[in-house]
């Protein structure tokens, strides 16, 4: 290529440099191929070096000037790069291995920038598609300038050594004094079985409705403002900003929020009152009650604030199944997934805990318990279980034998958690090759590149298999698109939920199952009042705070006092 057509930017002579460390340093290519791609070199001839070096280090050969000519010829590559010549020229530029992250980080710069340039073509040619509303044309750009910044950041590689560094010098700056890692508010039994909330989490708070998740959420986000001072953001998709605000009055005042409305006060509660504007008033507490704001949008202000602002403390989201997602499906399912996951990337981006407020299923009332557990949050559907064995844990064991591959029986072992959700309608699911399954109608398999019940998919439909063989000691792995031979209503079956702790999916059959919304959650907080179901109790003011699932820490429940006239919670006296 003639150095005159070139017209982006590019560095020629740090690409000849890295390429020449690589081919005279055996050592230089694992250091490379974690920082560059083959896109970031800008010439095609270079492209093509690199994608060798990274072929032949990927099959564990030593990369240098015999190996690299070899491979190109017997792909038939070489004449393309300009022959031996050009791989001879590459090696007379070398330079210490020291220097090599410099030059790495110069090509880095002119990729970036050249990608730059070809998102502002495509920035025009959106502003000409009339047909597009803005927001969807503001929500491309955004997404693309998100990738963008996030290519140019330096990966997240580090070493032990580097994170205990950290982690010792965090211990150092902390009081000596009892304290919490993450932001604590007035819950002391609360506090210490999550040690704060910790940054970078998704908590959530699920409950049935008027059971208090509001009320909750606004007296954590009240304590952490006063108690630390950082900018709290609360969006409100059901609520108005008024009436969180005459909740904040009467959480401070301790008034109830229907003689505040009224202006029905004492004349001794003025000075209350007025104490309580002056605080709240002073307070970085910001609320946005926009009706269906998306995802994206919740992005978009996140990233308006912080920049206005330095820092954010804590997100309040009220409440999750009221948010929009960007990728519309048919599937509310799949869509409620798309957002739960997203906001887990928020809040590591971030670097801040968020609480998104959720609903629970129907399936509560239908107990004679009502207290929740995690299967309440579900939206995915039941296993019917032809065997099944209890270890003395509890926990539900199975193996999955299948037809012969490669004179090769498949066994999978995994552990389950097992909860028995009744008698339930079942279908039957068999692919071209005899796997098959039994599950409800709700449950999400996976279908290409994307989750879909079992009431959407139809004969013929491609779905993801995965296998595990063990083949001489080794296990391999594949991923084999199927197509459905067979799906039918089957009968009515005993039918168990499962909770998988580690993983956002499982495997059943080789089928590949979604887990649950809650997988995405760090801690999963749960609100029960038994006053709510039963009049008669007497406790009328017991709350329940269930810490059903806790990442990083133990589960167990917490009681609390709750006022509902001043949608107030209180320690247990």
């Amino acid at each position: 290529m003639d150095d005159k057509e070139i017209t982006l930017p590019y560095n020629l002579l740090a690409e000849k440099i890295v390429l020449g460390s690589i081919i005279n340093y055996s050592d230089s290519i694992n250091f490379v191929s974690q920082i560059l791609t083959v896109e970031t070199f800008y010439l095609p001839k270079h492209q093509i070096i690199y994608k060798a070096a990274l072929v032949l280090n990927s099959d564990s050969k030593t990369v240098d000037l015999v190996t690299l000519v070899t491979w190109l010829q017997d792909n038939n590559l070489l004449e393309q790069i300009g022959g031996i010549e050009t791989l001879n020229r590459l090696c007379e530029k070398i330079v210490s291995f020291v220097n090599l992250n410099e030059y790495t980080e110069l090509i880095k710069d002119k990729y970036i920038r050249r990608l730059l340039i070809n998102f502002g073509d495509e920035i025009i040619e959106l502003g000409y598609q009339t047909n597009l509303p803005l927001e969807k044309i503001f929500n491309k750009i955004e997404k693309k300038i998100f990738a963008l910044n996030q290519k140019n950041i330096d990966n997240n590689l580090a070493t032990t050594a580097e994170i205990l560094t950290d982690i010792v010098s965090q211990l150092h700056q902390q009081d000596k004094s009892l304290s919490f890692s993450g932001y604590s508010c007035r819950f002391f039994d609360l506090d210490a079985m999550t040690q704060g909330f910790q940054k970078s989490d998704l908590i959530i708070i699920a409950g049935r409705p008027s059971m208090g998740k509001t009320a909750f959420s606004l007296n954590i986000a009240l304590d952490i403002c006063f108690k630390y001072n950082s900018p709290i953001i609360f969006f409100s998709l059901e609520m108005t900003k008024q009436q969180l605000v005459y909740r904040l009055l009467a959480i401070e005042t301790e008034i109830p929020t229907s003689r505040l409305k009224l202006n029905n006060l004492r004349e001794d509660e003025w000075p209350k009152l007025n104490t309580a504007l002056k605080k709240l008033s002073s307070l970085p507490f910001y609320i946005d009650d926009t009706p269906n704001i998306s995802i994206s949008e919740i992005h978009f202000k996140i990233q308006k604030i912080k920049s206005q602002l330095g820092n954010i403390g804590l997100i309040i989201i009220d409440y999750l199944q009221l948010l929009e997602s960007i990728k519309k499906t048919e599937n509310r399912v799949q869509e409620i997934s798309q957002i739960t996951r997203n906001l887990k990337v928020f809040a590591r981006e971030f670097n801040i805990p968020i609480i998104v407020l959720s609903q629970l299923s129907r399936n509560v009332e239908s107990r004679n318990n009502k207290r929740p557990i995690l299967s309440d949050l579900r939206e995915s559907g039941c296993i019917a279980l032809k065997e099944k064995n209890v270890n003395k844990n509890g926990n539900f064991l199975e193996q999955f034998k299948l037809h012969s591959l490669m004179n090769c029986k498949l066994i999978k072992t995994i552990n389950y958690k097992l909860h028995f959700t009744g008698i339930k309608p079942i279908y039957f699911i068999n692919s071209n090759s005899g796997l098959f399954i039994l599950t409800t109608s709700n449950h999400k398999i996976l279908s290409e590149n994307y989750w879909l019940r079992v009431d959407k998919i139809k004969k013929k439909y491609s779905i993801k298999i995965n296998l595990s063989v063990y083949l001489k000691k080794k296990f391999l792995k594949s991923i084999l698109n199927e197509k459905i031979n067979k799906i039918k209503y089957k009968n009515l079956k005993k039918v168990y939920d499962f909770e998988i702790v580690k993983s956002k999916t499982f495997l059943k059959n080789g089928f590949i199952l979604h887990n649950s919304i809650e997988q995405d959650a760090d801690i999963v907080l749960m609100l029960y009042r038994e006053n709510y179901y039963n009049e008669q109790t007497n406790d009328k003011n017991l709350a329940e705070i269930i810490i059903a699932k806790h990442r990083n820490g133990p589960t167990g429940t917490i009681k609390l006092d709750f006022d509902c006239y001043l949608t107030k919670f209180f320690n247990k006296s």
